[in-house]
């Protein structure tokens, strides 16, 4: 949180807090190798604690996503979007998941209703809106500056209908077991630094704005935003908890079910229970219960 180092609140639970930049994918193997202590992509690490790997969250700061679904002018409001283009970063992204859920509560179908388009990062895809290669895609509220002015509609803030986690620290079971005080200390720091989001209002827009090199009326925005999604408490709400987990089997479930499909297993008639569940296991990952 950059708000705890800003004000020195890692420092006074005698840490040394370093921001580490590390591509998502790699967050997993990364915290497992013990080459991070902590990592703040929990979506991922739900995922692979769901595969049995482990990791385990410690804390949340955002039960809901600061992110903005942004369209072109002429998209009033989201069933516009039936059989229009929608970017996304990759396929499977916690933008695209966003995405996903928030077409489902209006009712859509995202498989059959839109055509997503994967065109990388949040600083790629608005110039794809402006080139009318897509219609519509989720950006970081970040971003609201630079869209407006762009003349794109905000068309919905996907914290206000998408239960799902922004932020928070996950840890090794490891870490967990053998250095739980450091643990505490580092929930400590960062609670502090979430709380002075909120009741030092005027000292968290100088940050923002300085941090966001943005305007004054921009950071107001954005600020109010992220005061929709705040958790002050470090927990994870449960609805947020709940969601990811059912994406999470979800997305393991279609994974098996493309691994079962795409690949064949031969199985004798005199192949013993015991064979097969261990063939299973090794070449499809399926557990078979004994």
């Amino acid at each position: 949180m950059r708000s705890s180092k800003r004000k020195s609140f890692y420092h006074e639970e005698g840490l040394d807090a370093r921001k580490i930049v590390v591509r998502t994918p790699l967050h997993v193997a990364a915290l497992l190798a013990g080459e991070l202590d902590y990592s703040t992509v929990t979506g991922i690490i739900l995922s692979a604690s769901a595969q049995g790997m482990p990791l385990k969250t410690v804390m949340g700061w955002f039960d809901k996503p600061l992110h903005m679904l942004i369209a072109r002018p002429n998209i009033k409001k989201l069933t516009d979007l039936k059989d229009k283009r929608v970017a996304v970063s990759t396929y499977g992204s916690i933008p695209h998941v966003m995405l996903r859920e928030a077409l489902v509560s209006a009712g859509m179908n995202p498989e059959k209703d839109i055509i997503v388009l994967a065109l990388g990062g949040s600083g790629d895809r608005p110039a794809a809106l402006a080139a009318g290669i897509v219609d519509a895609t989720p950006l970081d509220v970040a971003y609201i500056q630079r869209t407006e002015k762009l003349g794109f509609t905000n068309l919905l803030y996907l914290g206000d209908v998408v239960n799902l986690r922004l932020g928070g620290f996950a840890v090794n079971m490891d870490k967990i077991q053998h250095n739980p005080e450091q643990i505490s200390r580092v929930v400590r720091a960062t609670l502090k630094g979430v709380r002075f989001l909120k009741n030092n209002k005027p000292e968290t827009l100088a940050i923002m704005r300085d941090y966001l090199k943005i305007s004054g009326d921009y950071v107001e925005k954005i600020y109010q935003f992220a005061m929709r999604s705040l958790n002050e408490d470090g927990l994870v709400a449960k609805n947020s908890l709940d969601n990811e987990i059912r994406l999470a089997r979800e997305q393991l479930k279609s994974r098996r079910d493309s691994r079962v499909q795409g690949r064949r297993m031969e199985i004798s008639q005199g192949d013993s229970r015991q064979k097969i569940a261990l063939r299973l296991s090794s070449e499809l990952g399926i557990t078979v219960a004994s």
